[in-house]
């Protein structure tokens, strides 16, 4: 499940004004100009984190130094996502000619394994820039999995603690629909590493309205892995999360089985 990516009107009119220049200086039959270098420097424009089990969030920081004569003006910063966070020291950000700073990104990943990768946008008066962040995220122990699939047995609830909850409690947080969705049911359901117990989401084996999805999400399943999520049973989920799920998957996944040929 891929959720769009938010594009703020800013960046719209930098794209649109930095295409009209193009199309003005063909038209009137001139050779472009070269682009003008940029001069904030930074230390790296791509930095990579191999993250430890169990860990949900890794943190970098990018240096850059104005390399320039005159005052560089850093405008705004955009990431690909929500679980992307990048924090300038101020908004605007001045750096004079010649001084140097830092920027904070910070990366939620919980519930992902293997090589994920986010883009940062920086936008300054002197242009767009674009950093890259990577996180290599180990695929869970498959003897920890089993132990954890044996605890699960015994009580369902056991994921809501303990090292579990890294993956099936904490990464809920204060998040709604699909975020939330992403953030808990894809890292069982939606996994490339799915267990075999566990449902595939994407197939309908019934109809499944409302009623349906409330029931499995607050209640869970007896004699199954599924816990309950409603914070009434142990489960980290308020009320309106839960209902804000109810509709994401309403909308976003099928409610009938596939036709029998």
């Amino acid at each position: 499940m891929i959720l769009p990516e938010i594009v703020t009107p800013s960046r719209h009119l930098f794209a649109f004004a930095a295409f009209a220049a193009a199309v003005a200086g063909a038209a009137g039959g001139e050779t472009a100009p070269a682009p003008r270098e940029n001069p904030l420097v930074w230390d790296a424009v791509e930095k990579t984190v191999d993250a430890k089990p169990g860990d949900g969030v890794a943190d970098f920081t990018f240096n850059v130094t104005n390399k320039s004569d005159h005052v560089v003006t850093v405008t705004d910063v955009h990431t690909s996502c929500g679980c992307t966070v990048a924090e300038l020291p101020d908004t605007p950000w001045k750096l004079a000619a010649g001084a140097s700073g830092s920027m904070g990104v910070t990366v939620d990943f919980s519930g992902k394994d293997g090589r994920v990768t986010k883009t940062v946008e920086v936008e300054s008066s002197e242009g767009l820039q674009t950093l890259l962040v990577n996180v290599n995220v180990p695929l869970p122990d498959e003897a920890m999995r089993e132990r954890n699939r044996r605890l699960a047995t015994v009580n369902r609830q056991a994921v809501f603690r303990g090292d579990c909850a890294t993956c099936h409690a904490q990464p809920a947080g204060t998040k709604t629909g699909g975020a939330l969705f992403v953030a808990i049911c894809g890292v069982c359901h939606i996994s490339p590493h799915r267990a075999s117990m566990v449902p595939d989401l994407l197939v309908a084996h019934e109809h499944r309205d409302a009623a349906f999805w409330r029931k499995w999400i607050t209640e869970g399943r007896d004699q199954s892995l599924m816990p309950a999520f409603a914070k009434a049973s142990g489960g980290p989920l308020t009320a309106e999360q839960i209902e804000s799920l109810v509709d994401f998957v309403l909308k976003n996944l099928p409610t009938e089985p596939p036709p029998k040929d």
